[in-house]
């Protein structure tokens, strides 16, 4: 050994003969041995009775056993096994701790054994004792620590197995086989559960802010280290409080983390303890490293490990390269995803180079399923990859010139519109919008489809009058820029038709049409889909305006057209086939009406499958044709079974379950359960207001339906009250003179009419 610039060699030269054997050293009666290092005072949400169990036998008492605690660095591995070691001291004649992070270490810590029972011999002759002495006696605890190789210990298990008791510490998770052949039962230590995270650092601090103490909980994700370094720092800050380290870990991450506070060493911090995992990592693949270099800038759960897939040139490299991390306890692998502690993901990204955020962006762009609004079997893929996408894109400094960020911002909202979350779906829209005009410019094609997609999430959240004037003006630069006859701008003239046919100005919308499909006959011809298309919807605009024969001659011939243009089995012509039903519904001919949508519902479950929104549509369009034919009964009993579809398939919050919800409502109402139509509606008014918002169409629609149903069951007085804030409502949303502004109005006299009559 070397201090300074003096030496201090010290020997011992002892004659092994001299040494008994080992069979014959004598107990130290009524005491144990041990050299266990020191136990933390606070002890919260562990069960050492895990551990007891894959050591004992079936009576459970002391019995031959080898257990290993494996998982992540920090988990708190070598505490439990301390706890268990203090706790059970009365059951072992002899404890000894050994550091067996190496070969070398495994050997000393031996020589230290046989040290502490006979205190002489050289080192060769001292590990040999001590494994006789192992071999020779029961009722021993041999603690192997922070094991970092297997293969360091292999031979002294198999020396010692059947004697005493053995517990291995490790971060590596060598897997079912490896185990059973080392004939090790293996614990996999976790975080800990939220009210014990919360206990200690109440405990730890002496503070009693249990919400604070919760927050810095999830910061930490519930991991013992992290806690207790977080409770020594902010013991050692006067005035320092649970919020303020919060503040701190956000704004100086690398800094706090890297501070275990007085008395800790620098190897035992959250800054730093994984560091030396990930080395060991590193130098084994690059791969790995670089994966996990991506794994850091997502979310900490559930990502699709196919999503990593273009990372290496065969799959085979990837899943070795995941294997690797997981038996380091980097990361945790479950039916097909991939998740990382959000502490090792912030080291990782505060050690490395930001490059695994471009890689990251990159695969998520590449994984988006086509079509957010119709393509149903992309729904569930969509929703594991929201939680990434939306910690990715909030990694994004505000000056970013990402292009692929900005396609999946796009896509993302696009899906959650789709999905009935409105209000996210134009924050995220505004905020693309904002960015794309940064990075591409004004004119630039991805800035104007933006431009569109943010007017139609205008016009889904009920904001018809930002919706117009947004397409007005995108329609006047793209006239600029593309020109009259370009794609895009007949799409832009298409969706300002639509919106204006949507603030009741069927008028215009009709005018508008029947412009652009004068415009497309001449751009594109008769059999292009375009014109089909827009031919479908100014027919449409003829039913909506009242027109309805003239809307049922028009699509019968439509139909006719289409089905030799694109086929019977094509989206348009299954449309033109709903609405020219919708159209004999409204002409009152509903005995056609329900036989048109009984067909078409067994086409479109052909087609597209039972879970497709065409198909779930025209179930419920069928639904309200049995309604209106005085089939009651048929009518409720398939909304309820639409119902529990749409949950299914869409879930609760989705516009088209919460559509259901309303007409099934109103079919109780036609069967005389008003009732059950109140309660019905009064539920679904709440929900509509928490996911649409209070100003949505359908929302207001609602309210109106309950209204009136109030006013059925003579509950008068509040059907006034609800008409009365409902027109106040419509009035600042769709102004004075729209229709159903007017309706309401009437509807209002009316109930106040029969409210005084009802006056005593």
């Amino acid at each position: 050994m070397q201090f300074g610039d003096h030496n201090v060699q010290t020997n011992v030269e002892v004659d092994a003969a001299q040494l008994p054997p080992p069979q014959r050293v004598a107990d130290n009666a009524g005491t144990s041995v041990h050299n266990l290092p020191s136990a933390s005072g606070v002890f919260i949400g562990r069960d050492l009775t895990q551990l007891g169990g894959l050591l004992a036998d079936g009576a459970g008492a002391v019995a031959v056993g080898q257990a290993a605690v494996y998982g992540l660095g920090g988990i708190g591995k070598t505490e439990l096994v301390l706890q268990y070691a203090r706790t059970y001291a009365n059951r072992y004649r002899l404890m000894w701790w050994i550091t067996a992070d190496s070969t070398e270490n495994v050997g000393l810590g031996l020589a230290e054994l046989t040290r502490r029972l006979h205190p002489v011999a050289t080192l060769a002759d001292a590990q040999a004792w001590a494994l006789g002495w192992l071999q020779a006696n029961q009722g021993w605890l041999l603690i192997l620590d922070n094991v970092e190789a297997v293969e360091d210990i292999t031979d002294l298990l198999g020396q010692v197995t059947g004697r005493g008791h053995v517990v291995v510490t490790t971060r590596r998770d060598l897997g079912r086989a490896r185990w059973a052949r080392l004939r090790l039962s293996p614990l996999r230590l976790g975080v800990l559960d939220r009210a014990a995270s919360v206990a200690m650092l109440i405990e730890l601090t002496g503070l009693t802010d249990a919400a604070s103490a919760d927050h810095l909980a999830a910061d930490l994700g519930d991991l013992p280290l992290a806690l207790e370094q977080a409770a020594a720092y902010i013991s050692q800050h006067h005035g320092l409080d649970l919020d303020g380290y919060r503040a701190l870990l956000a704004d100086h991450f690398t800094r706090v983390t890297g501070d275990g506070g007085h008395g800790s060493t620098a190897q035992r911090t959250v800054g730093s303890i994984w560091q030396v995992t990930m080395n060991a990592i590193r130098d084994r693949s690059t791969l790995a490293d670089r994966v996990m270099r991506v794994l850091g800038w997502l979310a900490p759960d559930g990502l699709p490990d196919d999503v990593l897939l273009p990372l290496a040139e065969d799959p085979a490299d990837l899943h070795d390269a995941l294997a690797l991390l997981a038996s380091y306890c980097m990361i945790s692998q479950n039916a097909g995803t991939v998740s990382v502690h959000r502490l090792v993901q912030a080291v990782t990204r505060s050690a490395t180079p930001p490059d695994g955020l471009d890689d990251a962006i990159r695969l998520l762009d590449e994984a988006l399923p086509e079509d957010p609004n119709r393509n149903v079997a992309g729904w569930p893929r969509w929703n594991a990859l929201l939680p990434h996408i939306d910690t990715v894109l909030n990694h994004l400094p505000g000056t970013h010139c990402n292009a692929a960020a900005l396609h999946i911002g796009d896509r993302m909202a696009t899906y959650r519109q789709s999905q009935g979350q409105v209000a996210t779906a134009v924050t995220t829209f505004e905020q693309v919008l904002t960015d794309s005009l940064r990075v591409f410019g004004g004119d630039h094609p991805s800035t104007l489809t933006t431009r569109n997609n943010l007017a139609g999430a205008y016009q889904a959240a009920g904001r018809v009058g930002e919706a117009i004037g947004a397409f007005e003006q995108l329609l006047s630069d793209r006239l600029r820029v593309l020109g009259g006859d370009h794609p895009s701008t007949l799409t832009t003239r298409n969706n300002l038709a639509v919106v204006y046919q949507a603030a009741g100005r069927v008028g215009e919308a009709i005018g508008a049409f029947e412009q652009l499909l004068s415009d497309f006959l001449r751009v594109c011809g008769d059999d292009d889909p375009s014109t089909l298309t827009t031919y479908n919807n100014l027919v449409a605009t003829y039913r909506s305006a009242g027109r309805v024969d003239e809307a049922i001659i028009a699509f019968e011939k439509l139909l006719i057209h289409s089905g030799r243009v694109l086929g019977d089995d094509d989206p348009g012509t299954l449309t033109t086939r709903n609405n020219l039903a919708l159209a004999y519904r409204d002409a009152g001919r509903v005995g056609e009406a329900i036989i048109a949508f009984e067909q078409l519902l067994s086409d479109f479950r052909r087609v597209c499958g039972d879970d497709h929104p065409d198909t779930l549509t025209t179930r419920n369009n069928l639904a309200l044709a049995y309604q209106d034919a005085g089939r009651v009964g048929e009518a409720i009993a398939a909304f309820e079974q639409l119902l529990i579809d749409r949950q299914r398939v869409c879930g609760d919050n989705h516009p088209g379950t919460l559509t259901t919800r309303k007409n099934l409502a109103h079919a109780y109402q036609d069967a005389g359960r008003v009732g059950e139509a109140i309660t019905a509606f009064e539920q679904l008014l709440t929900d509509s207001r928490s996911v649409l918002g209070h100003n949505h169409l359908d929302t207001l629609d609602t309210c109106y339906s309950m209204a009136l149903a109030y006013r059925l069951a003579g509950r008068v007085g509040e059907a006034v009250t609800a008409l009365e804030q409902l027109l106040t409502d419509l009035r600042r949303v769709l102004g004075e003179e729209h229709a159903t502004t007017i309706t309401v109005g009437h509807s209002l006299a009316v109930t106040r009419a029969a409210a005084a009559e009802t006056e005593p």
